[in-house]
């Protein structure tokens, strides 16, 4: 349903159905009824769309999508029947107010955390400037508000963000916001204010999801700058402050925390009323770009049968897999930390298999070798 009355909106304030399509499919928003036509005649008549593999994927492996959900939840069968290639009124919104944030994490960037301006222009990470108050340009926008019925904020970090109770009070006065559901992405490093809990409790439902990042010390590791015991605290104080509410842990695994997923899930199921997690699918922390040995060492050590399934669709690329040892290295020496120190077993692991192949490994007689440069580097 996500095409039909769906806008995600990207950093650079253009428009896309859903967060899984790339950045470079999105669009401005005047252009969006015409832009996605085809898909959603697509989807009309029975043909899958390359852009939504992943969740095809998970459908194919047993694990509930997010295709699936959001059907569920705007009650596709009920009005399939009535669907037309036309898009429909704006009925879930998905959108970054900004990207203040008082965090490093480890696999994001500048675009979605202010703090990271100055580790990406000293790194060389591409380095984006996002302006202040991207929401300002929905406001004046031609949609008819009316018919919005849930909306998910990210970060940044939204209770830090300058526009975050603003952007409430526009749609209090633009709706009925106790019909709408809101989905919160937060750090939870920022004690909430009555003033806050008391326009979050005006609206349907909260699903309130906290970001930790595996066990407290890895959550840490990975989370640069985070207090692990205070945004706990925080995180399990908001659930007594809201009404109607689900609390929510959301974890992301990459490969510096991948291999505790199980102890990770049971250690924050006491805690919370759900649990979710996703993992970094194609960058400089990802582990679905590594060798078949690490594949074979992590399923040793991993019951979980989503993150099983997952493992398996891995591709080696060797690049990748050499950027993700480059980015481990780099982000040690420029934090002053110690992968080592958090996981040393999966330390112990990559040192092992990283000098098997560089003693393997025949270097060409000219130093245009990128392969070589990066393990020199190592």
């Amino acid at each position: 349903m996500l095409p039909w009355q769906s806008f995600t909106v990207t950093m650079n304030n253009t428009i896309r159905p859903c967060c899984r399509f790339s950045t470079k499919e999105a669009v401005e928003i005047s252009d969006y009824e015409n832009a996605f036509r085809q898909l959603r005649e697509d989807m009309l008549a029975g043909k899958k769309d390359s852009r939504c593999n992943k969740c095809y994927q998970e459908d194919d492996s047993g694990i509930p999508s997010m295709r699936t959900a959001a059907n569920e939840f705007h009650a596709m069968e009920d009005r399939y029947s009535k669907l037309t290639p036309d898009f429909r009124n704006l009925e879930h919104l998905e959108l970054s107010l900004d990207n203040t944030c008082n965090y490093q994490c480890r696999m994001c960037s500048s675009m979605f955390s202010s703090k990271l301006l100055k580790r990406d222009i000293d790194l060389g990470l591409n380095p984006e400037r996002v302006q202040k108050s991207r929401y300002e340009s929905l406001k004046h926008l031609n949609i008819n508000w009316t018919s919005l019925r849930s909306v998910k904020l990210l970060g940044g970090e939204p209770f830090l963000s300058p526009n975050f109770l603003d952007f409430l009070y526009f749609l209090d006065m633009r709706t009925n916001i106790s019909e709408v559901e809101l989905e919160l992405v937060t750090n939870c490093s920022i004690k909430m204010n009555e003033e806050t809990a008391e326009i979050l409790n005006q609206f349907k439902h909260i699903r309130l999801s906290g970001s930790f990042d595996g066990l407290p010390e890895l959550s840490e590791y990975q989370r640069v700058e985070s207090n692990f015991q205070k945004s706990f605290m925080n995180f399990l104080e908001y659930g007594d402050l809201l009404r109607n509410r689900r609390m929510t842990i959301h974890q992301t695994f990459t490969v510096i925390n991948a291999n505790f997923i199980d102890e990770s899930l049971e250690y924050y199921e006491p805690y919370c009323d759900t649990q979710s997690w996703s993992y970094d699918t194609d960058g400089y922390l990802s582990f679905m770009h590594a060798p078949d040995w690490y594949e074979e060492w992590i399923l040793e050590r991993v019951t979980n049968q989503k993150f099983r399934n997952i493992i398996k669709q891995k591709k080696y690329d060797h690049v990748s897999w050499h950027r993700v040892l480059h980015s481990l290295r780099i982000l040690d020496t420029y934090y002053t930390t110690s992968l080592e120190k958090v996981n040393p077993e999966l330390s112990e692991i990559l040192r092992i298999k990283t000098k098997k192949y560089i003693d393997a490994h025949e270097k060409p007689a000219t130093r245009d070798c990128m392969y070589c440069d990066m393990i020199d580097e190592m």
